[in-house]
C-alpha cells in the first residue's frame, strides 16, 4: 500500500486519501470532507522540491468562478457530480505520517480477519449451536459408512455399516474407561464427557497422546493416597477399601488425569479429583503451543457433599494488558447473554487471586440455583467447544526475517504470559495445601510445576499428523515404502487364501461350514486365483460329460487328483489324497 501511494504523490494526485477519513474505521454518516482534511503534517525542515512555498499541503482546484453578472441560479450539469480533484505537493512525507498509514492498514486487516473469525464460527447466528450439537446429533440419527472398506463388506455380506455421529457415540460412551467415573458426580461426569469428547471430534486425527513417560510412567495417571508407592499399579481404586473416619488415611483422596497434545495445543488436560469426606474436584486447561496466539483456556470446579462451591471459566489473554482480541470477546459476551439470562457482566468483580491472569468476562461464581449452576455449565461448554474451533482454523506466529522485531516482540508477550499464568496458579495454596496432606510437600512441588502448571518453552511435546493427507505425502516423500505396502498387500492376500482353502478342506472333511462362509471362500479364491478357476472348470466340463455318459469312479478320482495338485501348485499345499 505504502509504495502505491507514495507514487501517487509523487505523481500530484492522491484522491484515494482525500476521499476519506484518516482513520480506518468508517464513520456511520461520513460528513463532507473538506479540502485539506486529510493533509499529511508538514515536516518543518522539509524543502518543496518544486520550489513552490508549502502553504497547503493539500488544496483543491477550484472551479471556473461563475460570471458575477449572469443572474439566476447555476445550471446542473446533466453528468453525475465529479469530486474535486485534489493535489498534494510532492515533498517528502514525515515519518509520522508514514507510521499513522501503516498502523491504520494493520488496524483494517486485524478487524478483518476477526470479522472472517467470527462469520466461520457461526456464532451470531447459532450460538446455541455450540451446546446443543449433541441433540441435533441424536436427532440426525445413524448414517451408512460409505468408505471403501465398508462397502466391500457390505457387497460381501448384505449387510450395510451403520455408524452414529461423533457426538452421539460420546454422549453413549460417557467417560468410558475413567477408573473414577463411578464416584464422581454426576455434574463432573457430564462435563468430563463433553469436554474429552469434543477433543477427539474436533481435533480428530490432530489429537494426540501426551507423551507417557511426562506423566503415565510416573504414576500419575491414577494418584491415590491409599496407594502412594502405586503398589497395586493403579488398581488401588477398586482393591484397597476407604479407611474408618479417625483411622491413619483418612480422608482418602484419589486423583486421575487425562493428557494430550494436539497442532495447536502443547497440552490438554483434564482432572478429576475426589476426597473420601465429600470434597470433589474439577480442573481442565488448555496451554496453546508456544507460538500460537490463543488465551489458555481454563475451567475449575470445587463441590462439596453434591453442592458445587466454586466455577470458574475464562479464556486467559496473553497479552500484558489482559486483552482479549475482538473475536474471542464478541464470543464470549454472545455465549453468556445466550446461557447465563439475567446476569449483568459488569455487575461481576474478578477475585484477587485471579486479577493478573483472567480476562474481563471471565466467570468465577458460587452458584446459588440450580438454575444458575445449569447456565454456568451451558456457557462453559459452549466456550470451549468454540474455543476449540477457533484454535482449528488458528497458525503460528513466525517471524518472517531476522530483523522482524513485531514478530519477536509478539512471541515475547505469548510466553510471558503463559508464564505469568502458571507462576499465579503455582501461589494458589489451596490447592497445594489439598496436595500436601495427602501426597507429602515434595510430590505436591513435582505435581503442580511439571504436570499441572508446567512452563518450559525449550520442551514441547512432539506432534504426529495422522491424517491421510500427510501419509499420502509421507508416502511420496519415502518411496521406499511403497514396497513395503506391497509385500503387506501379498501378505493379506495370502492370509486370505489359506483361510479360503481351510474352509473349502473343512467342508470336504465333512466337518460343519456355514453356507455363507463357504460361499465367500469359493467366491474369493475364484475371483483371485486362476489355477483354482482353472480345476473348477475341469470338473464342470466332467459334470457335463457324464450327463452323456456314465460318470466312472475313476472319472471322479482323476478330477479330484487334478483339482488337488493345481491347488498344491498355487497354494503350496500338500498334493497327497486326504485319506
Amino acid at each position: 500500500m505504502i509504495p502505491s501511494l507514495l507514487a501517487q504523490t509523487r505523481a500530484g494526485r492522491v484522491g484515494a486519501l482525500a476521499s476519506r477519513p484518516c482513520s480506518s474505521r468508517t464513520p456511520a454518516a461520513p460528513a463532507p470532507i473538506a479540502a485539506g482534511a486529510c493533509a499529511r503534517p508538514q515536516h518543518p525542515l522539509a524543502p518543496s522540491t518544486s520550489g513552490r512555498r508549502p502553504s497547503a499541503p493539500l488544496h483543491a482546484a477550484s472551479p471556473a468562478s461563475p460570471d458575477p453578472a449572469s443572474s439566476g441560479p447555476a445550471e446542473a450539469g446533466p453528468g453525475p457530480a465529479v469530486a474535486a480533484e485534489v493535489v498534494v505537493d510532492d515533498a517528502p512525507w514525515s515519518p509520522e505520517f508514514i507510521r499513522q498509514l501503516v498502523q491504520e492498514q494493520e488496524e483494517a486487516e486485524t478487524e478483518a480477519q476477526a470479522e472472517a473469525i467470527i462469520e466461520g464460527l457461526g456464532v451470531r447466528e447459532d450460538p446455541e449451536g455450540f451446546y446443543n450439537y449433541v441433540d441435533r446429533a441424536f436427532e440426525e440419527g445413524p448414517r451408512e459408512v460409505d468408505t471403501p472398506m465398508n462397502l466391500l463388506l457390505e457387497e460381501m455380506t448384505g449387510r450395510a455399516t451403520i455408524a452414529y455421529p461423533a457426538p452421539v457415540a460420546t454422549e453413549i460412551i460417557g467417560m468410558g474407561t475413567w477408573r473414577l467415573k463411578d464416584m464422581v458426580d454426576p455434574m463432573i461426569e457430564f462435563l468430563v464427557t463433553r469436554i474429552e469428547g469434543s477433543w477427539r471430534e474436533i481435533c480428530d486425527t490432530d489429537l494426540c497422546l501426551y507423551p507417557r513417560e511426562a506423566w503415565k510412567d510416573r504414576g500419575w495417571d491414577l494418584v491415590d493416597s491409599a496407594d502412594p508407592q502405586r503398589e497395586l499399579e493403579g488398581y488401588s481404586y477398586a482393591d484397597i477399601p476407604d479407611p474408618e473416619r479417625g483411622e491413619e488415611g483418612y480422608p482418602r483422596l484419589q486423583l486421575e488425569n487425562r493428557v494430550y497434545c494436539s497442532k495447536a495445543f502443547r497440552k490438554l488436560h483434564v482432572e478429576v479429583g475426589v476426597r473420601q469426606d465429600g470434597l470433589q474436584v474439577l480442573h481442565v486447561v488448555l496451554y496453546p503451543r508456544y507460538n500460537y496466539d490463543l488465551p489458555i483456556f481454563g475451567l475449575d470446579i470445587v463441590m462439596v457433599e453434591g453442592r458445587c462451591t466454586l466455577a470458574v471459566v475464562d479464556c486467559c489473554p496473553l497479552a500484558r494488558d489482559l486483552r482479549l482480541p475482538s473475536y474471542y470477546m464478541e464470543t464470549m459476551a454472545t455465549l453468556q447473554h445466550t446461557f447465563l439470562e439475567g446476569s449483568d457482566p459488569s455487575a461481576r468483580r474478578i477475585p484477587d487471586w485471579g486479577a493478573a491472569t483472567f480476562s474481563k468476562l471471565a466467570l468465577v461464581i458460587s452458584p446459588q440455583s440450580p438454575e444458575e449452576l445449569a447456565g454456568f455449565v451451558k456457557y462453559a461448554l459452549a466456550l470451549h467447544r468454540a474455543h476449540l474451533s477457533i484454535a482449528a482454523n488458528v497458525t503460528p506466529v513466525l517471524p518472517t526475517h531476522p530483523g522482524d522485531s513485531k514478530g519477536f516482540a509478539r512471541l515475547e508477550e505469548m510466553l510471558e504470559g503463559q508464564k505469568r499464568f502458571c507462576d499465579n496458579q503455582l501461589v494458589n495454596k489451596k490447592t497445594s495445601r489439598v496436595l500436601e496432606k495427602a501426597f507429602g510437600e515434595e510430590w505436591t512441588k513435582a505435581y503442580m510445576e511439571e504436570l499441572m502448571f508446567d512452563f518450559n518453552p525449550e520442551y514441547e511435546p512432539p506432534y504426529f499428523d495422522a491424517s491421510y493427507e500427510r501419509l499420502y505425502q509421507y508416502f511420496d516423500e519415502n518411496p521406499e515404502f511403497g514396497a513395503l505396502a506391497d509385500e503387506a498387500d501379498a501378505l493379506e492376500e495370502e492370509a486370505l487364501a489359506d483361510r479360503a482353502m481351510e474352509t473349502i478342506n473343512a467342508a470336504g472333511a465333512g466337518e460343519p461350514v456355514s453356507q455363507d462362509k463357504l460361499q465367500l471362500a469359493m467366491k474369493f479364491l475364484m475371483e483371485s486365483d486362476p489355477t483354482f478357476r482353472a480345476a473348477m472348470q475341469t470338473l464342470q466340463a466332467g459334470a457335463g460329460a457324464g450327463a452323456k455318459r456314465e460318470v466312472t469312479k475313476e472319472d471322479v478320482e482323476r478330477a479330484e487328483k487334478e483339482l488337488e495338485q493345481r491347488l498344491g501348485q498355487a497354494f503350496g499345499l500338500p498334493t497327497e489324497r486326504r485319506a
